[in-house]
């Protein structure tokens, strides 16, 4: 259904521009035709792809499968953020940024590829409030990776407490889904 529905988008595109083109002076016989043509082919490409989407995307059980990796995934991240709250005034400031850089480029990355998927199978709305504390939490844990790296490691260190507490209201989104 998608490799239909999306060809006839693309076809409905094509048509659109080849009428458009006829559009000079004089106006070549047929543009009408194929522009109105085009306009048509999207509009039935449009709705195909949307309806082939939410049948082949978004049913009861994908749904609330993707809310439990969500949620997986967040825990996964809150934890290591929790361990390196506990374990960073024993860090020098070269550990402290080697664990932020390997959370932010390891699962923090692997939770932000999936942002489409998420937001297909849970919608905008309740995508968006986990999202943001996951998104605070990441800024706070960049910011406190670059000024450790300034050398103000205690400045560092009060960010990682911010960024816990938003990985914590993420979760409570999450259960509220």
């Amino acid at each position: 259904m998608h490799i239909l529905a999306n060809s006839i988008l693309i076809l409905g595109v094509c048509l659109g521009v080849i009428g458009a083109a006829g559009f000079t002076e004089p106006v070549q016989d047929g543009a009408y035709a194929f522009f109105a043509a085009g306009v048509l082919g999207c509009i039935i490409g449009g709705v195909l792809v949307r309806r082939a989407t939410r049948v082949g995307g978004a049913g009861t059980h994908h749904a609330a499968a993707a809310v439990g990796d969500l949620q997986q995934r967040v825990e996964s991240i809150a934890r290591r953020v929790g361990t390196l709250e506990e374990s960073m005034t024993q860090m020098e400031g070269p550990a402290f940024c080697a664990e932020i850089d390997d959370l932010l480029a390891g699962e923090y990355f692997e939770l932000g590829s999936r942002s489409e998927e998420y937001t297909q199978l849970l919608g905008f709305s309740a995508y968006a409030q986990v999202w943001g504390g996951v998104a605070v939490a990441e800024r706070l844990l960049a910011r406190a990776w670059s000024i450790a790296t300034d050398g103000h490691l205690d400045e560092a260190r009060e960010e990682v407490p911010l960024a816990r507490a938003q990985l914590a209201g993420a979760m409570q989104a999450i259960e509220g889904i």
